[in-house]
């Protein structure tokens, strides 16, 4: 009999695998159909890197590490999967072409790593990563039929072929056509979420590239846009593509291709999702010459009704984890984020489990309670954005803001994780402050209320209180004012719509550093969260 069985075989539950058998857990690793078909993000940012490094350093799996710094995986996952040096955000207005004084791009500074994880190449290495630290893993031609506990607070897992193992507890990450959400009340009539959408999304060939579409001289300073996550914003929905062909040890000429649309934007779509997707974007020229040539490789995946939430994540003897818990929109890098964050640390809850022999289902409660305000989290930046898509002006304001959290809460989580190492006795308690929520480490005083009321005038615009021009001189006020904000124009100008992380704003940012940040910004700074001093090639700020 194994101590857990888990049910889905991808990214985040290989890595818990991995994670709870280098521990010395007895672990079952078992697949499902949705696992190779099911869209589950493609992207990373440098929060996500440090969510990858925490599990590594936590649970010795050094291999988790290189999840969040492309040069340092395995050559063949480099060849199928993308880079990620930027995130391109492009508004366009029906029936124009994209004007270059309406984008903003976030170019990745050179010592961080991110990428586009082609996932079923991904998915595969984390399963061989599970059994290299001793986890069984079913064979690939079954598939997890049904799974269930019984009175004797055993567990079963049946698979295709007959085959039935015993477990002691059950982590369910299947997706929608999760056992154990169907054993147990199955999912909420109505998704505990504000935000909502129609989704698409597809794998194509021959997407063309969009630097190739424009004439790039327009676009001051910022890099090709191909080379990093590309959004493209219009009012009522937003477009992400992930190219995984965009560096030259690639060899897969293939695109991520998500459309999000708001349910009461564009009516009477048809039923048929090539047909929803070419009607969309003929509204907008420039992105409909980008995919003139493009074709899917394999089926749309398309929801009326993307967002689903179980009504139970946890009882005696199972645990809903991630994509079977709750779904969302893929968008701002948060699938595989708050997907590893989820991992850290319900692999921590059962690691003590097993050593304590107490699987009760109050030690899982909290746990649970954490995925739900990590959820709850997403959920809100989500309905902010999609009011955000209304009108550049707002969006500009916003993306700085989630740009703003991104930076600070990768330096707070860096700073928790060290604490967490160099402890007598290795406490991790820094890094499970759970009651704090989405961020669920100390950060900077300040922070989190600059988020939460950025977020509540966004939605002031969607009620109408305000116009988004207002709104977005509110937010950028906000950001001028705070204490604990650096001095760099994207994070405090309008005007300013590219960041590259140039030598002359390393010099600005060191002296602010030493002379004018605040106690508790200066105490994110650990020995690995110093800025590295090599300047790039170009100085890109306006």
């Amino acid at each position: 009999m194994y101590d857990v069985a888990i049910l889905g075989s991808h990214l985040e539950t290989g890595l818990l695998a991995a994670a709870l058998a280098r521990q010395g857990v007895r672990v079952l690793l078992a697949g499902a159909s949705e696992d190779s078909s099911a869209p589950a993000g493609e992207t990373t940012v440098p929060y996500t890197a440090e969510v990858f490094n925490l599990l590594a350093r936590r649970f010795d799996v050094p291999e988790a590490a290189a999840f969040g710094l492309f040069p340092h995986l395995p050559d063949r996952i480099r060849a199928g999967s993308g880079l990620n040096k930027s995130l391109g955000y492009l508004y366009h207005r029906p029936g124009k072409p994209q004007h270059p004084d309406e984008c903003v791009q976030f170019v990745v500074p050179g010592e961080h790593g991110e990428w586009h994880p082609y996932r079923p190449d991904v998915d595969r290495y984390a399963r061989e990563l599970a059994r290299k630290y001793g986890a069984l893993t079913t064979p690939d031609t079954t598939e997890v039929e049904d799974a269930w506990t019984e009175d004797d607070h055993t567990a079963r897992v049946r698979v295709t072929g007959g085959t039935t193992y015993r477990a002691r507890f059950l982590v369910d990450a299947v997706g929608a056509g999760s056992p154990l959400a169907r054993r147990n009340g199955g999912d909420d009539m109505t998704p505990r979420l504000k935000h909502t959408s129609r989704v698409y999304a597809a794998v194509m060939r021959d997407v063309t590239p969009f630097e190739e579409l424009v004439a790039m001289r327009r676009y001051r300073h910022m890099a090709p846009w191909s080379q990093g996550t590309v959004n493209h914003l219009f009012d009522g929905g937003w477009l992400q593509l992930a190219a995984f062909g965009n560096h030259e040890e690639s060899g897969n000429p293939l695109t991520s291709v998500t459309l999000s649309l708001a349910p009461d934007a564009f009516p009477d779509l048809p039923d048929d999702p090539d047909k929803v997707f070419a009607e969309v974007i003929r509204n907008y020229p420039d992105i409909e010459r980008q995919f003139q040539d493009a074709t899917p490789v394999r089926p749309w995946t398309a929801a009326g009704q993307w967002q689903r939430t179980a009504g139970r994540t946890y009882g005696t003897g199972w645990f809903l984890l991630g994509r079977s818990a709750v779904r969302n929109d893929m968008f701002l890098a948060r699938d595989i984020t708050m997907g590893m964050e989820s991992v850290c640390a319900l692999a921590a809850a059962l690691v003590a489990a097993v050593r304590e022999d107490d699987f009760s289902p109050e030690r899982f409660a909290r746990i649970a309670e954490f995925q739900q305000e990590l959820s709850r989290w997403n959920d809100a930046l989500l309905h902010a954005a999609r009011t955000a898509c209304t009108d550049f002006r707002l969006w500009n304001a916003y993306c700085r803001i989630w740009l703003v959290w991104q930076q600070i809460a990768h330096l707070a989580l860096r700073r928790a994780r060290a604490e967490g190492e160099a402890s007598e006795g290795r406490d991790w308690s820094a890094v499970e402050k759970y009651e704090l929520g989405g961020m669920w480490f100390d950060a900077p005083s300040g922070l989190r209320d600059i988020i939460s009321d950025s977020l509540r005038i966004i939605d002031s615009v969607r009620t109408g209180r305000v116009t988004p021009a207002t709104a977005a001189d509110q937010i950028f006020g906000k950001l001028r004012e705070a204490p604990f904000i650096p001095p760099l124009k994207i994070l405090k100008s309008a005007r300013t719509r590219v960041y590259l992380y140039s030598w002359p704003q390393r010099i600005r940012m060191l002296f602010w550093l030493k002379f004018q940040a605040s106690d508790d910004f200066r105490r994110l700074l650990t020995r690995e969260n110093v800025m590295t001093t090599k300047p790039p090639a170009a100085d890109g700020e306006e």
